[in-house]
């Protein structure tokens, strides 16, 4: 029996978090917008509801120091009443948010059992037995979408056969069945601007942190690009986005640029490229364009570049176009970490070289670091702290090496038996201490960073005296509520 798809709701799910150390923030949903605007070129009725979002002053207390922020279930369940679906997706990032999303499945389907729903987004992409385990689950897109969900519409109203589809999952006389993503979308050109216009853009303005601070108060999020053929053992994206580099055209980019400055009167945008600049050429003429075309917005990148694709010449095109923060993956301090036990092809003095020509042009600089990962020491941890000193970067973004399943370091914990004996996918956010090896256990790791981070406060302070502390101050009262056991923490050595 065949269904008629009219209406589709898809939802970003509310999100645990730590009480006293709040580690998530609202982003406008730049993957659920691109599925609603496939979905509207279908003459679909689309409606997309961010549950982070739209609930962020909402926290229930779930357990000792976790709350969930969002909306209530009780809302969720009545969002669904009224709009009436004939499918429900929901975009599952990260595996420790599973939960939250299996609730919204089961929402559905008690409110009506033949809700077609659908599971998309890292989560479900790397772990689609798990999610398909849930009998409240009816399929699973595997890795980017705006293909696999209209062939799966397609199916559904008898116009195909849900077997032929690339990247999915489903069940088959109660048995499920996954089919690898093997193709990916060679023309991003071809696919329509997000839906922004479904994603209640006015709940994200303002906000003091979205994937990091802001300095303008309209911004939004944009992709020009993805699949990235780097490798780092870290990484679980290829699984979503492939390992071939795929980019749009300049043109493409800069007329979205130009429909956020009129439709929304954006002022900052991220580009939320993992290679924004890997083909040289083609970012070099989108950056002239940005200046060519006086579309004066400021700019970040909250992923990071990849310095193995930059040059002094493209760093001066990014600053004049109107980026500010030049935020570098170097992963570590140790060219042998890098080469032997993260596998980025990355050459440590030139990315050194960059950040300090950066600096000299006038652009903020930051730096993101892992720490932790299997083989790594305790001395070359420390060579990423001393590099970050060294390079005047006394706040890196630094992450505790985590196992996310679809990662070649996953694979790597489970064969060498790296994994603490309690270890849950409840564990898997970038401040836990789950891996533990000969060097170092996780509670000697978790000191070692607590130790590094107060040596590079302390060392800002040294440096930059009132700079410093202005630091001190905002890190210590993003959360106020918590700023007490924050500041008491760091002054007993727990930071």
């Amino acid at each position: 029996m065949y269904s008629k798809i009219r209406k589709v709701l898809l939802f970003i799910p509310p999100a645990y978090t730590f009480k006293t150390n709040v580690d998530i923030n609202p982003l406008p949903p730049l993957g659920l917008g691109y599925i609603g605007a496939v979905l509207e070129q279908r003459g679909l009725e689309v409606r997309i509801v961010d549950c982070l979002a739209e609930g962020w002053h909402m926290r229930e207390e779930i357990a000792h120091d976790i709350i969930r922020v969002g909306l209530p279930l009780k809302a969720i369940a009545s969002i669904i009443a009224d709009f009436r679906p004939d499918m429900l997706g929901v975009n599952n990032l990260f595996t420790r948010q599973r939960e939250n999303a299996h609730h919204i499945y089961k929402l559905a389907k008690e409110f009506d059992p033949h809700i077609i729903t659908v599971a998309g987004g890292a989560h479900p992409t790397v772990m689609p037995e798990l999610v398909m385990g849930d009998p409240n689950v009816d399929f699973v897109v595997i890795g980017e979408g705006e293909d696999t969900i209209c062939k799966l519409i397609d199916s559904l109203e008898g116009q195909g056969n849900v077997e032929d589809i690339d990247g999915i999952a489903f069940r088959t006389q109660n048995r499920i069945v996954i089919k690898p993503k093997t193709k990916f979308i060679a023309d991003l050109d071809s696919i329509p601007f997000p839906a922004r216009h479904l994603l209640s853009m006015e709940k994200y303005i303002g906000l003091w942190a979205s994937h990091g601070t802001r300095i303008k108060e309209r911004f939004s999020p944009i992709m020009t690009s993805r699949g990235c053929p780097a490798g780092c053992t870290f990484c679980s994206a290829h699984k979503v986005w492939g390992s071939k580099f795929r980019c749009r055209s300049p043109e493409s980019v800069i007329a979205e640029l130009k429909h956020l400055k009129t439709a929304y009167d954006i002022e900052e945008v991220m580009f939320e490229d993992d290679n924004l600049t890997l083909n040289k050429d083609r970012a070099r003429k989108l950056f002239n364009l940005m200046i060519q075309e006086k579309l004066d917005l400021v700019w970040d990148t909250p992923n990071g570049v990849a310095a193995f694709s930059l040059d002094e010449d493209l760093i001066s095109k990014m600053k004049e176009s109107g980026c500010y923060r030049l935020n570098l993956a170097l992963e570590s301090g140790s060219q042998y970490v890098l080469d032997t036990i993260i596998k980025k092809p990355l050459n440590l003095e030139r990315a050194k070289q960059l950040i300090k020509y950066a600096q000299r042009i006038g652009l903020d600089t930051s730096i993101f670091l892992i720490v932790g990962m299997p083989g790594e020491t305790q001395s070359q941890i420390w060579e990423s702290f001393r590099m970050a000193k060294e390079l005047g970067v006394y706040a890196p973004t630094i992450s505790v090496a985590t196992p996310y399943p679809g990662s070649e370091l996953y694979k790597i914990c489970k064969e060498h038996k790296c994994l603490s004996p309690d270890f849950s996918l409840d564990d898997l956010y970038i401040s836990s201490y789950s891996i533990s090896t000969e060097e170092w256990d996780s509670e000697m790791l978790e000191y070692i960073v607590r130790k590094g981070k107060q040596y590079l406060l302390t060392e800002n302070v040294k440096a930059h005296p009132l700079k410093g502390i202005k630091f001190l101050w905002s890190t210590f009262t993003y959360e106020p509520k918590t700023f007490p056991i924050r500041a008491i923490n760091f002054l007993r050595g727990r930071a």
